[in-house]
């Protein structure tokens, strides 16, 4: 009796399990297999900071800022609507504006979408506390990119955004598509150096989107901070004497090949790239035909005008086919063929100081029908012209040197090329560089913007350029007298108490209907220090023009202490 109760209790149990294995894997099968199918690991990501840019003195031009962000995981989302009624009504906003965000931000259902950037403490602590209410819903701390300058140093740092499909798509970068990465200036050039490594913690969540446990960390790490050559005061002062005009001004130390600053008009905020809610100022530049993106100093190739009347002095003198004494009319015009080319000035006859400090067109006319096109192509390439400086700055431009190897070519395009138009094209940064190498006597500097920052950084060695010390005299000489002259067309720098400055002017045709260029490549010698560069005004009309704004600068440089 006791045995069959015994039995049949075990029937009853192995009944009841077997029932039990029917209820769970038949009847409520598809459900757990779906709870298990939903219980996955996710990857919550941490940013590293990305690294400073400041300037020689220390002074910041780009930092990193924490904030915090409202994110969520597509997937896991159970009610939208509410969960974006929420996060309006913790910002304030319409709930329409969320949904935009949201749809606008969605990339693939496991990426976090950024529903709110920048939160004030307050809010990131209300969206915390109620996260579990809305499953996917997570606050991270971000970092995001501050300019001070501005504008003002807009073309030297760059800006920063997400990485684009190129950076992303099997290139060899290892980026995702919410990395952020540098575009143009220092942002771009050092992007490698400045980026940080990215961190994160491996959560397990279950199918309500909600954490399980932690099962990693692995901390981030900060990207490198760098520091330029740029002087900031100076920066600033270049930067306000173009305010209004297009144009570029690069100022550096001829010794080193520092650049001390770099500017470009008309200029744009970085800042705007960073901030989402300045959608309308980004499409406005990249509209803007002014094109404020484009680095005039360093992308940006013109004719040079008679500052190319260097090169083409050292070709004429160096090869003997002229000396300092050598006298040609400049009645006002000249003569080829059945071609008048007429000009503003009649100087009479000038030997070659004079003709520099009048800039005479006539006189180097006959110097470049004596060398010829490729005789004056050969002493611009020994200057640098029609290659690139090598700057450590994104989409420098190697600008345009042609000889008679273009094809069809007449003698008036020796006389245009000898006064440097035609088909020659300058940047202003080789323009710098040129004046530079004249103020060393032959030794052409490297240009570069990084101070420090990076470990052996390996730079082209400067390069001499060899002349007779008599050919260097003469230029010198020349070059002088466009400041000290009377009637130079640099005079205006001449009385500036405490400074010394010689350099070329330039006006350079733009084309029918359109103002000229203006040029004005110097070096400004004061007790502190000796400076080289190069001011450049797009249809800027006179080189009077360039050399009013170099006065206005380096008056602003001289009275705040900066030479």
């Amino acid at each position: 009796m006791r045995l069959n109760i015994i039995r049949n209790g075990i029937l009853v149990l192995f009944l009841l399990m077997l029932g039990n294995l029917f209820y769970l894997q038949v009847i409520r099968g598809g459900y757990f297999a779906h709870l298990s199918l939903t219980n996955s690991i996710r990857v919550v990501p941490f940013e590293g900071a990305r690294g400073q840019v400041l300037d020689r003195n220390g002074h910041v031009l780009a930092d990193s800022i924490k904030a915090y962000h409202a994110v969520v995981i597509p997937q896991d989302i159970r009610d939208k609507k509410a969960l974006f009624a929420f996060i309006a009504d913790v910002l304030g906003v319409e709930t329409s504006v969320v949904e935009k965000r949201y749809l606008k931000n969605k990339l693939t259902p496991f990426s976090p979408v950024t529903l709110a950037g920048d939160l004030k403490r307050s809010q990131a602590i209300m969206i915390e506390e109620n996260a579990f209410r809305f499953p996917g819903l997570m606050v991270l701390e971000k970092f995001s990119r501050r300019y001070p300058e501005g504008a003002g140093a807009a073309h030297l740092t760059g800006y920063v955004g997400k990485a684009d499909p190129f950076k992303t798509g099997g290139t060899g970068y290892g980026l995702g598509a919410e990395d952020v990465v540098g575009y143009s200036g220092v942002e771009e050039y050092y992007d490698a150096v400045l980026r940080g490594e990215p961190g994160g913690r491996q959560i397990e969540v279950n199918s309500r989107g909600q954490q399980t446990q932690l099962l990693s960390v692995r901390e981030p790490s900060d990207g490198r901070s760098i520091t330029l050559t740029i002087d900031r005061n100076m920066q600033r002062a270049a930067h306000a004497a173009l305010a209004g005009r297009r144009g570029a001004v690069v100022i550096m130390d001829p010794s080193s090949g520092e650049v001390l600053a770099l500017a470009s008009s008309p200029s744009f905020d970085p800042n705007a790239f960073v901030d989402k809610e300045s959608r309308e100022r980004v499409s406005e530049y990249l509209q803007d035909p002014a094109s404020p993106l484009l680095n005039r100093a360093v992308s940006g190739a013109f004719p040079p005008g008679s500052v190319f009347k260097i090169p083409v002095t050292m070709g004429g003198l160096e090869e003997r086919k002229i000396k300092p004494s050598t006298t040609y009319d400049c009645p006002g015009y000249f003569q080829m063929g059945d071609r008048t080319y007429r000009f503003p000035h009649a100087w009479g006859m000038q030997d070659l100081p004079m003709a520099l400090a009048h800039s005479a067109n006539e006189y180097f006319f006959h110097i470049g029908l004596l060398l010829g096109a490729d005789g004056m192509a050969k002493y611009a390439r020994v200057f640098g012209l029609g290659s690139r400086t090598g700057i450590d700055l994104a989409f420098e431009s190697r600008g345009r040197l042609s000889g008679l190897s273009v094809g069809r070519w007449y003698k008036g395009d020796t006389l245009n090329m000898a006064i440097g138009q035609g088909y020659v094209l300058a940047t202003p940064v080789q323009l710098a560089r040129l004046i530079a190498t004249v103020e060393n006597l032959g030794m052409m500097p490297q240009p570069h913007i990084l101070l420090s920052g990076v470990e052996a950084v390996v730079r082209p060695q400067p390069v001499h350029v060899s002349f007779r010390k008599d050919v260097w005299d003469a230029l010198r000489a020349g070059l002088d007298a466009v400041v000290a002259l009377d009637t130079g067309t640099a005079h205006a720098l001449a009385n500036i108490p405490g400074t010394v400055t010689y350099g070329k002017t330039g006006t350079a045709q733009a084309g029918p209907g359109k103002e000229d260029h203006a040029w004005f490549a110097g070096v400004t010698r004061t007790d502190k220090r000796v400076i080289a560069y190069c001011v450049f005004l797009e249809h800027g009309g006179s080189s009077a023009n360039a050399v009013m704004l170099t006065r206005e600068f380096l008056t602003t440089l001289r009275d705040q202490g900066s030479i």
